[in-house]
C-alpha cells in the first residue's frame, strides 16, 4: 500500500489519453505525403513509446540520418497541426487528476511525446493549467527511461523523488520509475499487455482509474 504520496507522474499516450488512432493517422498522413506505403496499427504500435524519432524510423525503415530527421520533423509538424479527432481521455482520468490536485498532490506529465503536442492535448482534454508540470520531448531532448524529468520536476516542486510515483502503460515507464528510485505503477488499459508490465517489474498493476485512485489514496480499492 502506498502512503504519503506527494507527487504523481503520469505518462500520456496509453495512460491519460487514448491517442493510438491519431498517432497512427499522423504517421500515415506523413508517409502518404512522402509517397511511402502506409503502415497498420499492429505494425506501428511496437514503435510507440520510445519517442517520435524511433516511431518514424520504424515506420519508414530509414537509416540515413538526414532523411530520417527530415521525415521526423515533417511528422512532428503534421501532428501539431492536426485536430486529433479520435483522441479521448481514458475513463476517470480527468477526475483523478482533479482529485489529486485538490488534495494537494503535485501531478505532472512525463512523456516521450513532443512537448508542443503534449501541451496541446493536455489543454484540450484536461483544461488549461490542469497539471503542475509537463515534461515532454524537445528537439534533441531527454527521453524516458531517463529519470531526468522526474528529478527536474521534483526540484521545481520542492519535494523528494522518494515521495512520488510514476504511472504508465509501458515497460519504459516502469524502468523510468525504478531508475528514479520510485514505485512504478502499470496501467493495463493502455498500449501494452499486462504481461509486459509484469515482466518489466511493475510494483503495482491497476485496471481502472478508480483502482489507481484508491492506490494513490492509500486505501484498498
Amino acid at each position: 500500500m502506498l502512503k504519503n504520496i506527494r507527487g504523481v507522474f503520469l505518462d500520456m499516450d496509453g495512460t491519460l489519453l487514448n491517442t493510438l488512432d491519431d498517432i497512427c493517422d499522423a504517421v500515415n498522413e506523413t508517409l502518404t505525403h512522402w509517397g511511402l506505403e502506409n503502415r497498420t496499427q499492429a505494425e506501428l504500435i511496437q514503435f510507440i513509446g520510445f519517442g517520435a524519432k524511433h516511431l518514424c524510423r520504424g515506420a519508414t525503415g530509414f537509416e540515413d540520418d538526414a532523411r530520417l530527421e527530415a521525415f521526423h520533423q515533417a511528422y512532428r509538424q503534421n501532428a501539431l497541426l492536426r485536430q486529433d479527432p479520435k483522441t479521448e481521455p481514458y475513463a476517470g482520468m480527468p477526475e483523478l487528476v482533479a482529485h489529486l490536485r485538490a488534495k494537494g498532490v503535485r501531478v505532472g506529465i512525463y512523456t516521450n511525446k513532443p512537448q508542443a503536442w503534449t501541451e496541446k492535448l493536455a489543454a484540450r482534454y484536461f483544461g488549461e493549467n490542469a497539471f503542475d508540470g509537463i515534461y515532454g520531448v524537445h528537439a534533441g531532448g531527454v527521453l524516458k527511461p531517463s529519470a531526468a524529468g522526474i528529478v527536474e520536476m521534483c526540484g521545481r516542486w520542492g519535494i523528494a523523488c522518494r515521495d512520488t510515483v510514476m504511472v504508465g502503460d509501458s515497460p519504459v515507464d516502469i524502468e523510468t520509475a525504478h531508475l528514479a528510485g520510485v514505485p512504478g505503477i502499470g496501467c493495463t488499459w493502455g498500449f501494452r499487455p499486462r504481461e509486459a508490465l509484469v515482466a518489466a517489474g511493475a510494483d503495482f498493476l491497476v485496471d481502472s482509474a478508480s483502482e489507481l485512485r484508491a492506490l494513490l489514496d492509500g486505501v484498498k480499492p
